[in-house]
C-alpha cells in the first residue's frame, strides 16, 4: 500500500510513490465535478488541482502518480514534511461545496505526512 489514510483523513506515503485516494459518499442526484488541491505550511498551492467528474456516481479515485507526488518535497535536513489538502465539489448550476473530511469543523486541516524517497526506482526507463 502506498499510501496510508488514518479515520480523520490524513494520509501518510513517501515521496515520489504513487497511489489512489478515493472520496466516498458523494451526492448522486447530478453530476459533480470533485477537486483535489495540495497546500505547502505556508498556504502555497503544490502543483495543479486534480480533478474527476463524478458521471453521478457517489465514489470517485484520484491517482496520484509518482511524478505528481515528487513534488512533495522532505527537506535534507527533516525526516519528514507536512502538507495540507482539501476537496471541493462543484456543480455546472455554480454550487461549491468544501468537504470536511474526517471532522465537522470547519478549519480543520487534513494533512499528508510525506517521508523522502528511499530509492529513485525505474526513472532511467524512460
Amino acid at each position: 500500500m502506498a499510501f496510508k489514510v488514518d479515520n480523520n483523513g490524513n494520509i501518510t506515503l513517501v515521496q515520489g510513490d504513487s497511489g489512489s485516494l478515493i472520496i466516498n459518499g458523494i451526492n448522486v442526484d447530478k453530476n459533480y465535478t470533485i477537486y483535489l488541491a495540495i497546500q505547502d505550511k505556508n498556504r502555497n498551492p503544490v502543483g495543479e488541482e486534480l480533478y474527476v467528474n463524478t458521471n453521478k456516481q457517489s465514489s470517485v479515485v484520484f491517482e496520484l502518480t509518482g511524478d505528481y507526488t515528487d513534488l512533495l518535497k522532505v527537506p535534507k535536513n527533516q525526516t519528514s514534511e507536512i502538507y495540507y489538502y482539501g476537496i471541493k465539489q462543484c456543480s455546472d448550476d455554480g454550487l461549491e461545496n468544501t468537504y470536511l473530511i474526517g471532522s465537522d469543523e470547519i478549519g480543520f486541516l487534513n494533512t499528508i505526512t510525506v517521508f523522502p524517497k528511499k530509492v529513485e526506482g525505474n526513472k532511467w526507463l524512460m
